[in-house]
This record gives structure tokens, C-alpha cells and sequence, in this order.
């Protein structure tokens, strides 16, 4: 097996025990505030809110400095940083005993952690161009195949064992995928690609023409969206529902839902980006999300409205690796930990206010709202790809 393989297999089943431990967690941050002694509808969508947003700034701020010392000190340094940060951090919020801790642990989360950018860096850098799609789809998996089972799992875990045992457990697992990263990825030298322009040359004036401006719109947009119904899905819940028991396990059966359609989603839509032009891709997946998921709005009842959720997840679940195939393959490799910095802050604006504009939807104009603008930022992105679209959907060379 190649070093590439090697590396990718690995951070393949690293990030699906680390996602799986975080979000053993992170879906029900609603409820356990809630236990913490927060319990007015319109302070708890505010906290949910902010606490949702909390990591996003300072990972946004974070994440080119850490892409920079990625190029230069090494990925696999930045993974392990990672890794052992979010174990540490989601151990301290088994033992809040107010709301206002957790709020500055998941601060703290934003700063330190970030795995998945991390392991994103590895790959685009070691992996050759032609392969690039299918890596970074198959890469890309492993985060929603952890969206899936960890919901599912904490879920069943929150019901029996409560939340906090629950967190413990899952920063365990967080720290196991920081041992496999420690033991057995090899990081690759990079070499200059022919294709690329010379690492010398590629500066931020690059950063500011096509396609980045393109790419990086899209980013935004992509994280706005895709976070903006995910704090209020239990809270939904919970309004049908009429009560919290019970609301953890459907949660996670929503989320488990979400999860494997966005990792289907990587493992077979993201490898068009090798046969096709990427960006006519990236526009017919979204323009298909946008529409699938516009009926969440008016349904009635959970069935139907996780229906929808799920299936426009799919669609949905490949753009984002399809987009970071398109940005490396414009990128010098050892260039890519500063651009894959600089993607995660862009992303990181839009996971900041996504939560933030949520709560203002659901204090106003109720929690469902939400879901309706979920569909209108996902045709935003697709308006923003067909002003910079393509060719067309053209076979590659």
C-alpha cells in the first residue's frame, strides 16, 4: 500500500472514532444546559445559540495560524494538537456545573481543536491530483459516518446513563483516535506539482483572484447552512414531543440519519470531481439540496420532515469535499495548510452566525423558521456558483 493509501485509511478511521466522540456530545448541548438549570424558552434558544456559535470565532481566527504552522512544522503535529485538545476539553464540560463553563469551554474548543481541517491538510498535500476527488470524498465520509454514530450512540447513552457520563465517554474515544494518529500516520513530502504554480510565487495576491473569491463565497455559505437548523433540531423535537423525555434517542436517529447520507454522499458523488468539471458539480448538487430540502418547512410531523432532512443531506454531503478538491488542485502542495487555514476561517464566519441568526429566527418567528432559511442559504450558494459557473459539465482529459 502507498503512503498515501496508508495515511488516508488511517485518518479515515481516526476521524470516525474522534467525530463519533465528539458528537456523543455536541447534538445534545440543548437538553443538558437545560439540566443545568437553564430553563426560560427564550434564555435557552439564546445560550443554545451562543454556545453553538462560541467555537467558530476563535477557530476562525485560529485556523490559518494553524494551517501556517502546519506547512511549516508539520500536519501530523496539528492532527495530534487537535485530538488532544478536544479529549482535554470535552473532559472539563463532563464536569460543569453552570452553563457559562461550558460556554467558555466550547471557547476554548474553538481554539485548540479542529481535526478535521487537520486531516483535510494531510491528505490534499500527500495525495496525487488525480486522486484528489476521491480522497478528499472518501475522507470526507468518515466525518458524517461519525455524525451518525455518534448521535445514535450518545443518544441511547444520554437516556440510560445520563449526559455526563455520556461526555466522559466520548472525550475517551477522541483520545484513542489521538493514539492511532500518533502511531501509524507517516506524513509525506511533499514535492512541487507541474501543474501548479512555483510555492515562491503563490502568495496572497493569489488568494484574492478566481477561484478563490469563488471558492471561498461558497465556504461561507456552505457552513451557514449547514449549521444553521442543527442546534434546533432538538429543540424541535422537544416542541413536537411536548416533554424532553425520549428526545435524546430521536435526536440521534435524526442526526445517525444525516450522517450516512452525507457520508454515501462521499463515497460516491465527490468522486465525480475526478471524471467532471467541478464547479458545474458543485452547482447541480446544490441546486438539488436546495430543492429537496425546501418541503422541511411545511411538513407536519417528524417522519416526513427527517425524510427531507435526510435525503437533501445527500446531495448536500457532496459539495464540501468536491469544493476542496477544486481549491487543492489549484494549490501548491506545500502551500495547502495555509489555504485549508484560511477555507476553515471563512467557514468558521458562517458556523458563527448561522447559530446566532437561528436564534433570532426561533426567538421571532418560531423554531421551524429556521428550517425554511436552511433551504433559502443552500440556493444562495447555488446563485453564488452560477454567477462564476463553469464551462460546463464536460468530461475531463
Amino acid at each position: 500500500m502507498k503512503l498515501w493509501q496508508r495515511n488516508l485509511t488511517v485518518s479515515w478511521i481516526t476521524q470516525i472514532i474522534s467525530l463519533t466522540g465528539f458528537n456523543f456530545v455536541l447534538p445534545f448541548l440543548p437538553y443538558y444546559i437545560q439540566e443545568l438549570g437553564v430553563k426560560s424558552t427564550v434564555e435557552l434558544n439564546t445560550w443554545v445559540g451562543l454556545i453553538s456559535s462560541a467555537p467558530a470565532l476563535l477557530m476562525g481566527i485560529m485556523a490559518p495560524i494553524w494551517g501556517f504552522l502546519a506547512d511549516k512544522l508539520g500536519r501530523k503535529l496539528m492532527i495530534l494538537r487537535a485530538m488532544l485538545g478536544g479529549s482535554i476539553i470535552i473532559s472539563l464540560m463532563g464536569v460543569a456545573r453552570n452553563v457559562e463553563t461550558v460556554f467558555i469551554l466550547r471557547c476554548l474548543q474553538g481554539l485548540f481543536t479542529g481535526s478535521i481541517t487537520a486531516s483535510a491538510t494531510l491528505i490534499a498535500a500527500g495525495t496525487p491530483d488525480d486522486k484528489l476527488s476521491f480522497s478528499l470524498g472518501f475522507l470526507s465520509s468518515s466525518n458524517f459516518i461519525g455524525l451518525s454514530i455518534g448521535p445514535l450512540i450518545g443518544g441511547l447513552l444520554a437516556e440510560f446513563l445520563g449526559f455526563r457520563t455520556t461526555i466522559f465517554s466520548g472525550a475517551a474515544l477522541i483520545f484513542v483516535g489521538f493514539l492511532m494518529v500518533l502511531f501509524f500516520i507517516r506524513e509525506a513530502e511533499t514535492t512541487p506539482s507541474k501543474t501548479m504554480p512555483k510555492p515562491e510565487h503563490f502568495s496572497v495576491k493569489h488568494i484574492m483572484r478566481q477561484p478563490f473569491i469563488f471558492i471561498f463565497t461558497i465556504v461561507f455559505l456552505l457552513r451557514f447552512s449547514r449549521m444553521l437548523p442543527i442546534p434546533f433540531i432538538p429543540l424541535y423535537i422537544q416542541e413536537l414531543q411536548g416533554t424532553m423525555k425520549g428526545a435524546s434517542a430521536l435526536t440521534g436517529l435524526i442526526s445517525a440519519g444525516r450522517g450516512v447520507a452525507a457520508a454515501a454522499a462521499g463515497l460516491t458523488l465527490a468522486r465525480l470531481g475526478d471524471r467532471y468539471d467541478r464547479r458545474r458539480l458543485i452547482s447541480i448538487l446544490l441546486i438539488i439540496a436546495g430543492g429537496v430540502s425546501l418541503p422541511m418547512f411545511w411538513t407536519r410531523g417528524l417522519p416526513l420532515f427527517t425524510l427531507f432532512f435526510v435525503f437533501s443531506s445527500y446531495f448536500f454531503g457532496g459539495v464540501e469535499p468536491t469544493l476542496q478538491s477544486f481549491m487543492s488542485t489549484h494549490t501548491p502542495p506545500q502551500s495547502r495548510g495555509i489555504i485549508f487555514g484560511i477555507q476553515t476561517s471563512v467557514g468558521s464566519l458562517g458556523w458563527f452566525l448561522a447559530p446566532l441568526f437561528g436564534s433570532g429566527l426561533s426567538i421571532f418567528l418560531g423554531t421551524k423558521t429556521v428550517f425554511l432559511f436552511y433551504s433559502v442559504s443552500i440556493f444562495l450558494a447555488f446563485a453564488v456558483t452560477w454567477v462564476y459557473r463553469g464551462t460546463g459539465f464536460q468530461k475531463k482529459s
